[in-house]
């Protein structure tokens, strides 16, 4: 089963070389950095084809790909640089805007079906099994409650009780209609003692605005995982082949520790984001490309995507129209990359260089963000 990310399913550091970074602070790639043109091998990374990584289920098979030299952020939008973007233009994210009421009411047409769905698997059982499954119905009916207010976005919280199925992801999602990119975490949480973390609770949407704002744009798929690659060829990390290469008490990413779902550590320093270049780069010298927060990419979804495209493309920008119209897709859905400080191996392997997942275009979620590339002149 693949994952969608939906309102529905609720060694040293290695320095970039100099001539990569742009110098001029003024100029119109500051703070980016030039990822040069060539040939790679694109998708799932070794012994994860076959697993249980929920975010390389799709991410195969592997294949030649061929993109044109870019620039690229060196590291994911702040909240202090979306809050200019928001102060010059007034923009309003989907998160703080009211659902459309067709949105509205086809989310409350699938609760109403999985309440019904969940109380037929109630009936069957009993004792704590059949708690569980209350518990479950009860979560979609307070989420259902939020539907009036403002859009919101999908935050997690560590379960309460054992996990009644590990598909069950309203175990520990929950929809936060407080929760914006103002307010990362919900109520009580604020973006301005965050000024260097990266933006969250955003969709596609609001990236592609900020990027037009910025004259940027949003990465292709390909352009993403070449930048992240680094230039090194099938390592199973943005860094190199080895995990730790610094010492098991040194970690190269925001990524989840301890017991998933139950319990984070916070063995690398932190139990959500992390401020942008808080951990060593990769070899082109962009930062967080693995683990912090899943990154909103240009490309529409496709679970076959790889199987689609030609071996030896170049330039791709994702799956043709024909394809997503046999999709069927509720409405745009979009490719996120290189996973979050929710990433652990025995869920989502996230962190790692090939893998991807989807995020529907109405469900922004507090460990997702974005970064921008530019065309080289």
């Amino acid at each position: 089963m693949h994952f969608v990310f939906s309102l529905f399913a609720v060694i040293v550091q290695l320095s970039a070389p100099i001539d990569l970074i742009a110098k001029d602070t003024t100029s119109a790639y500051a703070n980016m950095v030039r990822i040069p043109s060539g040939s790679f091998s694109m998708g799932g990374d070794a012994g994860l084809m076959d697993s249980g990584s929920q975010s390389h289920q799709t991410a195969y098979p592997i294949h030649e790909v061929t993109v044109d030299a870019f620039w690229m952020d060196v590291a994911e939008v702040t909240n202090r640089q979306f809050a200019e973007f928001v102060e010059a233009t007034g923009y309003v994210t989907f998160a703080e805007r009211p659902l459309p009421k067709a949105d509205m009411a086809a989310l409350q047409q699938v609760a109403d079906y999985n309440i019904k769905r969940l109380q037929r698997a109630a009936d069957s059982v009993v004792g704590a099994e059949r708690a569980a499954i209350y518990e479950s119905i009860q979560r979609i009916k307070d989420s259902s409650q939020l539907l009036g207010q403002t859009a919101g976005s999908i935050i997690f919280k560590l379960p309460e009780k054992e996990l009644r199925s590990k598909n069950d992801i309203t175990q520990w999602w929950r929809i936060e209609a407080a929760a914006t990119w103002r307010a990362p975490d919900g109520v009580g949480s604020s973006w301005q003692n965050r000024l260097d973390h990266p933006v969250v609770n955003v969709t596609h949407e609001d990236a592609s605005e900020y990027a037009t704002w910025a004259g940027k744009r949003l990465p292709t798929e390909a352009e993403w995982e070449r930048a992240a690659r680094g230039g090194l060829e099938r390592q199973p990390f943005a860094w190199g082949d080895v995990f730790s290469p610094l010492g098991k008490d040194v970690w190269m990413a925001n990524i989840w520790q301890g017991v998933w779902p139950y319990e984070n550590t916070r063995e690398d320093g932190f139990a959500a984001t992390a401020p942008v270049k808080s951990f060593p780069s990769n070899a082109f010298g962009l930062y967080d490309m693995a683990g912090n927060v899943w990154e909103i990419v240009a490309d529409r979804y496709h679970p076959k995507a790889y199987t689609l495209r030609m071996d030896g493309a170049i330039n791709p920008t994702g799956p043709d129209t024909d394809s997503l119209g046999r999709l069927r897709q509720r409405l745009p859905t979009y490719v996120t990359r290189g996973g979050s400080f929710l990433c652990s191996d025995v869920w989502c392997s996230g962190y790692q260089p090939g893998s991807r997942q989807a995020q529907e275009n109405d469900s922004p979620s507090h460990h997702t963000g974005f970064r921008c590339v530019k065309d080289v002149d």
